[in-house]
């Protein structure tokens, strides 16, 4: 090449594009082309300084974007041309930290092929080495201290290079050339086995005899990638009743690890679209259908059809299944309602009542990361809780603004939105709980100091009684107030890149309305900055507060009351003073409430059809509803729409009375179930098709945690398709509520570009009733 002919060139890349072998990929790519210059990480993004012809540059980009590792994802690429220098050679530079462009930050990586390869290679020095990693695979997001993505800057800095790992590290022929977390036995982590008091069991070879104990029916806790698990023996029942017993965790499904696909084909249907998720680089938990006649024992996941199944992800776990042990309860490592544990000592005080060993190890985690979890939906993967493998979830989002969305008090998480991006966490939980909160506080302080993030607005839900909403009240910055399912409704057009205005069709279980009533069975008709309330579920006036929820014969109750019924024929399971005593307190106005609420109606149908006692987990009354239905029966109850000038109200009137009617003639429960799981999807429907019929809009939005109902979700998508509707669902973000932290910064993003800048509530703006 004539010096003259060379042109320089800076390469900015942003993206994922860090703690996925990137630079490593740079490299190479420069060298074969003939490329000098450097390449550097810069914050979390990319930053190649390149000389070369034209041509040669030219196509140097197009490997860059076409030819990437695996796990990376540009988001941008920018070239700038700079005046030439004459670099003698290609290296790859020390990083430098380059505040406030951080968007993205790389997810925990399963572990690759050809980390399996040497794992199972007998003579090979890594052979059954647990932390086993390289460019392409292992811990990521749950490690890291602060950017840019180098040993250093993670819980990795505590273990320093042998020799032979210096020497792969520094190899471009390697494929750990440049891999932040390489290691081996002679440098890296170590495991070790603890008895229930945190003392040091005698075993030279812990894993080993971690399985055994397994095989004996014994419960340990396993410190995983983002933390810990509570793992049994799945074919043990007495093993698994006693897991249930100690964890307070009566009938809520337990995840499975199984051995491999084989094995998860064997306790369940597995499409090969859900064969592909079971096995990519993720490996989240799959809600799958079990097979019949159950494979595992019945109290591994009691009256559900759905069983959630992965396989494993981390190194370690390979070395806890043999031949004859081929299933794991693989359970968050908490006591039911508290956050995940993954700090040793506090795991060992939490879980040493529960978990009789535990298998640790002494690489920290910076950061708790729940499993994630998913299933596929019209041949679409579905997000339902977002935690490792896809945590922090990026997506793009056009703001100009920092803001940190504070999310809903259950199914927490919280979004940040800078640099046209905004960022999901992983899931919290539920902020009622001390523990929970304290998590959720950390978890904007650990962003913050990550994505060098300082909020100017905060988004948060518009009940001012909820923790987020008082969260958000502490602290300095202007406020952005979203209703709760407007922020469903907002999210959701979003994630589809939907920019017209939609109809929303918001289902889930509660939220304060613009009225002061609890609202849940929403139509919805406006954009991301406003909302008109189109028509709605019709109100019932529900007694009990939280018990309301808690216990949903309380719902069906109030339901027969409304309609003039004696509730004492229909809920058989329930006594008599408890029923008289809530139609005391409901005639006497003793915390009552109204409630448009579509999830309250599924709590009423499922009490309706002999669900006994109190949930013990979130939406159970309504899940075990829809594990009794039927997908053959096409039958539906009658119902009333009443369309009035202002808006839509959908009945319950005639389809209670007709689930009465069936109930008096002794109809199967899984007749009325399918039957009113029919009726809402033909109900909605037709308040859908009304209300294009005023507006003219044929977008549909649905989201909100009703929509986690596979058979209600998969039955309205088609039948608004059959009537030309273009459907719209959550996939990215979750349906439930830990997709609202999104909702709140989306829509917070539109408030404030229509009203330049100045903030007002969700609920305020000219287009809101």
């Amino acid at each position: 090449m004539v010096v003259s002919d060379a042109k320089r060139y800076f390469i900015i890349l942003t993206g994922i594009v860090q703690g996925v072998g990137f630079r490593p990929f740079v490299y190479r790519a420069a060298n074969r082309l003939g490329l000098k210059g450097w390449v550097e990480n810069q914050g979390s993004r990319v930053l190649i300084d390149a000389e070369g012809s034209e041509e040669t540059i030219r196509s140097f980009t197009h490997t860059l974007q076409r030819e990437s590792p695996e796990n990376a994802r540009i988001a941008e690429l920018r070239i700038d041309p700079q005046p030439f220098l004459g670099y003698p050679d290609f290296s790859i530079r020390t990083s430098t930290a380059e505040l406030n462009t951080t968007n993205f930050l790389p997810a925990d990586i399963a572990v690759c092929e050809s980390c399996m390869k040497e794992f199972n290679t007998p003579g090979d020095r890594r052979y059954h080495y647990p932390f086993i990693s390289c460019t392409n695979c292992g811990p990521r997001y749950s490690i890291i201290g602060s950017l840019p993505y180098d040993r250093e800057n993670t819980v990795m800095s505590a273990f320093e290079l042998c020799g032979p790992c210096k020497a792969e590290y520094g190899s471009p022929s390697d494929r750990r050339f440049h891999a932040q977390t390489d290691c081996c036995p002679d440098c890296g982590p170590v495991l070790k086995l603890l008895d229930s008091r945190g003392v040091a069991v005698d075993s030279s070879e812990p894993a080993k005899t971690a399985r055994e104990l397994i095989r004996q029916g014994k419960i340990l806790a396993v410190k995983g990638i983002g933390g810990y698990h509570l793992c049994c023996n799945a074919e043990d029942p007495a093993a698994v009743q006693r897991l249930r017993k100690l964890k307070h965790r009566s009938c809520k499904p337990l995840a499975i690890m199984a051995r491999n696909l084989e094995a998860a084909c064997k306790i369940c249907k597995v499409s090969e679209r859900e064969k592909a998720v079971l096995t990519g680089n993720r490996k989240p938990i799959l809600l799958l259908s079990k097979r019949t006649p159950e494979y595992l024992p019945e109290d591994v996941a009691p009256r559900q059809k759905k069983l959630g199944v992965m396989l494993p992800y981390a190194p370690l776990q390979l070395l806890l299944f043999s031949d004859d042990l081929n299933f794991l309860v693989m359970t968050s490592g908490n006591i039911s309602g508290m956050p995940i544990c993954f700090q040793d000592d506090t795991a060992i005080k939490a879980l040493g009542t529960v978990a009789e060993y535990f298998l640790t190890h002494n690489r920290e985690i910076q950061i708790p990361v729940d499993d994630t979890v998913l299933k596929v939906v019209d041949e679409h993967e579905v997000l339902v809780r977002c935690g490792r493998g896809y945590a922090p979830l990026p997506i793009p989002l056009e703001s100009g603004n920092e803001i940190l969305a504070l999310g809903a008090d259950q199914k927490s998480t919280v979004c940040i939105t800078r640099n046209n991006f905004a960022t999901v966490s992983q899931y919290i939980g539920d902020l009622n709980e001390f523990q929970t909160y304290h998590a959720f506080e950390r978890q904007i302080e650990h962003f913050k100091g990550l994505f060098h993030f300082c909020p100017d607005i905060l988004a948060h839900d518009r009940n001012p009684d909820s923790l987020s909403s008082r969260y958000a009240k502490k602290q300095a910055g202007q406020k952005i107030a979203v209703q709760h399912h407007h922020a469903h409704m907002a999210g959701c057009m979003v994630e589809n890149k939907l920019t017209r205005d939609a109809i929303g069709v918001i289902y889930d279980g509660t939220g304060l309305g613009t009225d002061g009533a609890v609202w849940g069975g929403e139509f919805l008709t406006g954009s991301l900055s406003g909302f008109t309330r189109a028509g709605h579920l019709e109100y019932v006036t529900l007694q009990g507060g939280d018990s309301a929820v808690k216990e949903p014969w309380r719902c069906a109750a109030c339901y027969l009351f409304a309609l003039g019924m004696d509730p004492h024929e229909f809920l058989p399971q329930v006594d008599s003073t408890s029923l008289n005593m809530a139609q005391k307190a409901l005639h006497s106005g003793i915390k009552c409430f109204k409630s448009s609420s579509m999830g309250r109606l599924f709590d009423c149908a499922a009490a309706l059809c002999g669900f006994q006692g109190k949930i013990i987990y979130d939406a159970q009354a309504a899940i075990e509803l829809e594990n009794l239905s039927q997908p053959d029966v096409s039958d539906y109850y009658q119902y009333r729409i009443e369309d009035t000038e202002n808006s839509l109200i959908l009945g319950y009137e005639k389809m209670l009375n007709g689930i009465l009617r069936d109930l008096q003639n002794q109809v199967p429960k899984s007749i009325i179930s399918s039957k009113f799981h029919n009726t809402v999807i033909e109900a909605t429907a037709d308040c859908t098709c009304r209300i294009r019929q005023k507006t003219g809009l044929e977008d549909v939005v649905l989201s909100g945690g009703v929509f986690e109902n596979t058979y209600l979700l998969e039955g309205l998508i088609s039948r608004l398709r059959d009537l030309n509707f273009k459907v719209y669902y959550n996939r990215l973000t979750p349906t439930n509520d830990g997709g609202v932290s999104f909702g709140q910064a989306a829509a917070a993003c539109a408030i404030l570009k229509e009203n330049n800048n100045v903030s007002c509530d969700s609920g305020q703006s000219n287009q809101y009733e």
